[in-house]
């Protein structure tokens, strides 16, 4: 479910300069944000709090990047110090459009047709639709400008444009931002719902501190470094927590700096399982880097009768040295 939230997440940035007065254009110009996600409670207990998780999220402006002979800006999207993603955004006469993006593998994917992220000019009842692929996967969306409304966010108090999206496919949801003009997006409310058609997850992204350029440092970057999460999808968002009826469990790991035939190893354990001692190893997986920046991942399947339910990690091994230690659950 999580990457579905922050499919619309990643996106949100993508309107950097329609016109000057819209938003700030230098390289460098960074916006910081805090990220709320909000998993709905399946308890019988209404009084049962929902989980929450808080995540600092950061998007740098960079520099051109050339795709299919188009100069493109690249939007780079940070969770914590980590690079997720880089939206690959055009400037046009009255629109801003996202053509591609990369995963933190530098993978392109495409999206076609190119979407719009923001039409001027600004007005109530705007309207457009993206109703396309994003890497092969068929994405329909309904976006309108609902109107100016007055919002408070970390940053301070903001005369916003509404931005409302209701989505169809993949799955259904609805997307609430507020944009003001000359700062960016301020605030962003994603709502996904459930097959029954009720939230399965709230989300909130909200801006911590007004826009600033950072100029990039020329700091010796960190070789023999590796980072790993765990996920739905091998190219998914990582997430904490799984239902027992998850056919794959990924296990994602991305290098820097790595030296010649570095090799990568992911451990699954079981921590506090029933009926399974604990520290138990469930697999094991290796692989053997072919390039100095390499990412990949190991898929861990379902068993027959499904996950039992309990508290599991991954250790991510860079030769024989433990590298990162990633936990999560598996819940009914």
């Amino acid at each position: 479910m999580k990457t579905l939230v922050l499919f619309f997440l990643l996106s949100l940035l993508v309107s950097v300069a329609a016109a000057e007065t819209l938003m700030p254009a230098a390289e460098g110009t960074t916006w910081k944000y805090e990220l709320v996600q909000e998993k709905i409670s399946g308890s019988l207990d209404l009084d049962a709090p929902n989980e929450l998780e808080q995540i600092p999220v950061t998007y740098r402006l960079g520099a051109i990047q050339k795709v299919d002979n188009r100069e493109l800006r690249r939007l780079e999207i940070y969770r914590g110090d980590v690079l997720d993603s880089v939206d690959l955004i055009a400037v046009e006469e009255h629109q801003i459009i996202c053509p591609a993006r990369t995963d933190a593998n530098g993978t392109i994917i495409k999206l076609v047709p190119p979407q719009i992220m923001l039409a001027t000019p600004l007005a109530k009842g705007t309207r457009w639709t993206f109703d396309g692929t994003i890497g092969g996967k068929k994405v329909t969306q309904q976006y309108e400008l609902a109107g100016e409304e007055e919002i408070e966010v970390p940053a301070g108090k903001f005369h916003a444009w509404r931005i409302h999206c209701e989505q169809t496919t993949p799955a259904p949801a609805t997307i609430d931002r507020w944009f003001v003009p000359g700062t960016g997006f301020v605030k962003v409310a994603t709502v996904v719902k459930g097959e029954s058609g009720i939230p399965a997850q709230r989300t909130w992204l909200n801006l911590k501190e007004p826009p600033k350029v950072v100029v990039a440092t020329t700091a010796t970057p960190e070789t023999d470094k590796i980072s790993g999460g765990v996920s739905t999808e091998p190219k998914g968002q990582f997430q904490t927590e799984f239902r027992e009826d998850t056919p794959t469990i990924y296990a994602r790991w991305h290098g820097r700096g790595l030296h010649p035939k570095a090799g990568i190893r992911a451990v699954f354990i079981a921590d506090d399982v029933p009926d399974i001692a604990s520290n138990s190893q469930i697999d094991e997986m290796a692989t053997t880097v072919a390039a100095v920046d390499a990412g990949g991942s190991f898929a861990l399947s379902r068993p027959p009768d499904g996950w039992t339910p309990g508290t599991y990690r991954v250790e991510f091994y860079l030769d024989d040295a433990l590298a990162e230690t990633v936990k999560f659950k598996i819940v009914k």
